[in-house]
């Protein structure tokens, strides 16, 4: 994985959000350790100037660890509210990670503006536009695939309860509880009289 590119665009896209890039003040010399469980690749975040300093390999000294599978990971990019999830792993300094989720809750990257620099307004709106309907397409296909495959799951390999089933158990279990409860405090009682 090349991470030069990775490390200049993020700082791009930093330099084009004046009020983000300042708050970066805030964790000057902090580092970041960000694992991705799935294939096994660690990429180390340091602050420093205002600017991100990517490399891969682990910090001993890291502030932070953030541990989670790549899609996870992408979708904190997302939705930040995401990092305190169980899907997440942290370690060290939550008020850190607290901050981290601020920030990137706070930023706003125009990325049509940098389009529009790039390839100028006429083409960068209908640009924009195809971009963003691909998004909500794959967003509305990954969301249509997953119900799909757990109706199948449900319905015809049955390797998954539907809802019935779970509270039929869940009430099962309830039952025998209250039965073992029930014989629990017989046998005590019993005990007692002797």
């Amino acid at each position: 994985m090349l991470l030069k590119p990775a490390e200049l665009t993020l700082n791009a896209a930093l330099n084009l959000d004046p009020e983000s890039k300042q708050k970066l003040v805030q964790f000057e010399q902090r580092s970041l350790v960000i694992e991705i469980t799935d294939i096994t690749y660690t990429i180390s975040v340091a602050i420093n100037q205002q600017q991100l300093v990517l490399a891969n390999n682990a910090l001993d000294a890291a502030d932070l660890t953030i541990s989670a599978n790549a899609i996870t990971l992408i979708r904190l990019g997302q939705n930040p509210d995401n990092l305190f999830s169980s899907d997440v792993e942290i370690h060290g300094d939550v008020q850190f990670a607290k901050q981290l989720q601020d920030f990137i809750e706070g930023f706003d990257f125009d990325w049509e503006a940098l389009l529009a620099k790039l390839t100028g307004d006429t083409l960068a709106y209908p640009i924009a536009h195809g971009l963003r309907q691909a998004a909500s397409w794959a967003t509305s296909t990954q969301q249509s695939m997953q119900l799909n495959l757990a109706e199948y799951l449900r319905e015809e390999a049955r390797i998954l309860p539907d809802k019935s089933q779970i509270n039929d158990y869940l009430t099962d279990i309830d039952k025998l509880r209250a039965d073992f409860d029930r014989l629990e405090a017989r046998i005590n009682r019993l005990q007692g009289n002797k």
